[in-house]
């Protein structure tokens, strides 16, 4: 029996071959092996795209920025114009444009598609009104050049800005590329730009063309250098026949006072008073009045609050890009960012320092760092029904005696949180999408810095309780800082425009 058994003798095998058998033999380690292989393999991909990315933005680009030279091809600036609403095609489709501006962050582009041979050394940001759920692949760029020249090609991006309620027409942004030849040097810069809407085949040609907005020219286009001016501030469409005179007078003044050097206001509709009064400052170069002609949709039905969100981003893109300014505070007129009592570094010593002794950009460019993207304050709200001081009124010589910063002293005890009513100031060249409340989207790895309520507040002159605690307030006399200071300021600037009245400024009916 035995002499009939036959043996075979084990073939040798590889150690590779045996430690291979041995790993995949087992289901749990088979199973569990091939996820983390996956997985390395796809954190391996991302680390690889991001040192791409970094060599991309921090080498490609910038070298190729600074080989090139940008002109526009004509001597007229074009920064110069005054924009208004405009249909894109048919009026009736109630599409329209308003602003562009010419964008040099490379980091802007960085994802943005480009031909074999080219490189994008910029982009063009459009401010318009388009339907809610339009789709990116539906809206063209037309450039147009000095010479009539016209190029056109798809929107790289189109989103809707944030805040739009879910409502038909939403403020939205259309971003298109500029690119150039990697052997090119001289590149000429288009003067206009025009969108389509592809859905309506009558409108390939443009109907309308906004005049793009270049950094000024000392800037050689690219923003090489740091902002020459501090803080802007933006307050959007006055509107529905808006009549308190003096409040808007307070506002410039107290502000000034606080740091601000420009005002950027948006006339929807007001009463004669204010445009005697937004003139006025229009007239000594410390305001620019730009017309919000914005029509064809009911208020807070079609369109969120007369597409305020398309000027509060064309606000941020005009101060920081055209104006120059490193700081834009986004608030309206019964608003003002005060910092408070803080310790600040004093020759070397650190002493507590007076309220009274720091402005608001003193104050911003204290905490400031290059990671920054916006400074944001909680709200506090000086309600009309609390009880007024008029103690500290000027005897005898004062004519504007009510000033909301001056006898409204008591407030909501509890600021909100962060994010809720609270305003911000944006580092205009770290900001991208500005919300009514905080900064929507910012450049890569900035970040925001959330003002501590002992170092600053947001003080909110509202007439009427919006529920947020009401009952519970305690008495803040901050706001008295400037004392005499804005009193007299007020009164000299309405006895130069209501001598009629004894230099008494309207308040109004609001």
């Amino acid at each position: 029996m035995r002499s009939r058994i036959r043996y075979h003798p084990l073939k040798s095998r590889s150690k590779a071959f045996v430690l291979t058998s041995a790993v995949f033999s087992n289901t749990f380690i088979r199973k569990y092996g091939i996820f983390s292989v996956i997985l390395c393999l796809g954190l391996g991909y991302l680390f690889y795209t991001r040192v791409l990315y970094q060599q991309y933005i921090y080498q490609t680009l910038p070298l190729y920025q600074k080989s090139i030279r940008l002109r526009l091809g004509h001597s007229e600036n074009y920064s110069d114009q005054v924009d208004r609403w405009k249909p894109i095609g048919d009026p009736s489709d109630r599409l329209q444009i308003y602003s562009a501006y010419f964008d040099p962050r490379l980091e802007i582009v960085h994802n943005f598609r480009v031909t074999e041979g080219t490189l994008p050394f910029g982009t063009v940001r459009i401010f318009s009104i388009l339907p809610l759920k339009v789709r990116r692949r539906e809206i063209y760029c037309h450039f147009r050049y000095a010479n009539n020249r016209t190029v056109w090609h798809r929107a790289d991006q189109v989103d809707a800005i944030h805040e739009n309620f879910g409502m038909e027409f939403s403020a939205s942004y259309v971003v298109c590329k500029l690119v150039g030849n990697k052997h090119q040097v001289d590149i000429e810069l288009p003067a206009e730009v025009g969108l389509t809407y592809d859905q309506d085949l009558s409108a390939m040609q443009p109907t309308s063309f906004v005049g793009i907005h270049y950094p000024s020219r000392h800037q050689d286009f690219l923003l090489r250098t740091p902002p020459r001016r501090k803080l802007a501030i933006c307050v959007g469409p006055a509107h529905h026949n808006y009549s308190n005179a003096a409040r808007i007078v307070e506002f410039v003044e107290y502000w000034q006072l606080l740091g601000a050097e420009r005002f950027y206001f948006y006339n929807k509709s007001v009463t004669a008073e204010v445009d005697r009064v937004m003139s006025y400052y229009r007239e000594r170069n410390v305001a620019e009045v730009l017309q919000w002609n914005l029509e064809g949709y009911e208020f807070e039905k079609d369109l969120r609050y007369e597409g305020i969100f398309a000027a509060l981003n064309d606000c941020l893109y005009r101060a920081t890009l055209v104006g120059d300014f490193h700081y834009t505070a986004l608030v309206d007129f019964d608003e003002f960012l005060l910092p408070l009592k803080a310790i600040v570094p004093k020759n070397n010593a650190t002493t507590a320092a007076v309220a009274d002794e720091e402005t608001l950009v003193q104050y911003l460019d204290r905490q400031g760092r290059f990671d920054v993207h916006s400074f944001n304050f909680e709200a506090v709200f000086f309600y009309g029904f609390y009880e007024e001081d008029f103690s500290k009124l000027p005897p005898g010589w004062a004519n504007n005696t009510y000033l909301y910063t001056q006898f409204r002293t008591m407030r909501t005890k509890k600021p909100l949180m962060h994010h809720n009513r609270s305003k911000y100031v944006a580092v205009g060249r770290n900001a991208i999408e500005a919300g009514n409340h905080f900064v929507w989207r910012a450049l890569r790895d900035t970040n925001e810095y959330r003002v501590p309520e002992t170092e600053g507040l947001l003080f909110h002159y509202r007439d009427l309780c919006i529920g947020y605690g009401c009952e519970t307030y305690v008495e803040d006399t901050s706001a008295r800082r400037f004392g005499k200071e804005i009193q007299r300021s007020v009164d000299n600037v309405c006895q130069q425009l209501f001598p009629e009245t004894d230099g008494v400024c309207p308040l109004g009916d609001d």
